[in-house]
């Protein structure tokens, strides 16, 4: 029986309807809290197994407590504001098998309003930094970007048809080979508290000969944010997540990233909201003060 781990934290709103779609199917759930979703999930879901932490322990060491508990070939690790529909679930689960050079393969995913969200992504250089930072303050560049080869994943998810390999999925709802995630990697990079890990995810796949694969054919309902919240709260946690990455495994343009990283921040600073103000102080501080070798000895793979 293929595996489901899913990761909440404030997710009321939303979980009822994932858990719901992924109870329909042949899976194995379980659910890891981080100190707010608890008693929902244990007074409505008594099938699904469930992992309370007292605190929240961030994403990547979530979803490895969770990983502890599963022994299938195939894990599906799936948000708590996104609802895979048991046909979309057991593609997922045979391309895997009928693939064996596949690591990761994620589904379309269709927002709310019909609209497909861009789930695959290169992965990270500073052009591309800049590039996903132009596309999310102007959305009308995505499909012009798309048109460059650097960022053919985007234009995976605009146009594929079928079956297409892409540099990462976006850990919103994806199935991962069970042998790899465990043995290879032993689990997710808890050096990313939040963030990045689904691309160190991907990374480490192409770097063992693996092949990541966005498969258009089934889809997945994705709200988007729904553990996050407000959203400038977690701005200083993927800038952090971001720094990691760059430290790690492009190193001659850590610089450069931070520069890029500090420059917005400065531009936040004018917002007349305050939270959203303090959060751009916090990623400037991460910036400016957070050295390389810490970044790169945090708890994770070095």
């Amino acid at each position: 029986m293929p595996d489901a781990i899913v990761v909440t934290y404030h997710s009321e709103a939303s979980i009822g309807a994932c858990l719901d779609a992924l109870l329909e199917g042949d899976l194995h759930v379980v659910v890891v809290d981080n100190a707010a979703t608890a008693d929902v999930v244990r007074q409505r879901f008594p099938k699904v197994e469930l992992i309370a932490n007292h605190e929240n322990v961030g994403f990547s060491r979530a979803v490895n407590q969770g990983l502890a508990r599963c022994k299938s070939d195939v894990v599906l690790l799936v948000n708590p504001d996104c609802v895979v529909p048991r046909a979309t679930a057991d593609s997922l689960v045979a391309y895997l098998r009928d693939n064996e050079t596949v690591a990761v393969v994620g589904p379309r995913l269709r927002e709310a309003d019909g609209s497909i969200n861009i789930s695959a992504h290169p992965i990270a250089t500073f052009g591309t930094l800049l590039g996903n930072r132009a596309r999310r303050f102007f959305p009308f560049l995505t499909p012009l970007l798309a048109r460059r080869s650097r960022f053919a994943s985007y234009d995976a998810c605009l146009h594929a048809t079928g079956p297409t390999e892409v540099e990462m999925m976006i850990a919103a709802c994806v199935a991962v080979r069970g042998d790899f995630l465990r043995d290879e990697l032993g689990g997710l990079d808890e050096g990313y508290f939040m963030y990045c890990e689904d691309m160190e995810l991907c990374f480490q796949a192409w770097q063992r000969g693996k092949r990541v694969v966005y498969l258009p054919t089934v889809e997945a309902h994705h709200k988007g944010g729904g553990s996050s919240g407000d959203r400038s709260h977690v701005w200083p946690l993927h800038a952090r997540s971001t720094l990691r990455f760059h430290a790690m495994h492009r190193p001659k343009t850590l610089q450069l990233v931070r520069l890029a990283l500090l420059g917005r921040a400065v531009l936040g600073l004018a917002d007349p909201r305050g939270q959203r103000r303090r959060a751009w102080v916090r990623v400037a501080a991460i910036v400016l003060t957070v050295p390389k070798r810490r970044l790169v000895a945090e708890p994770g793979r070095s």
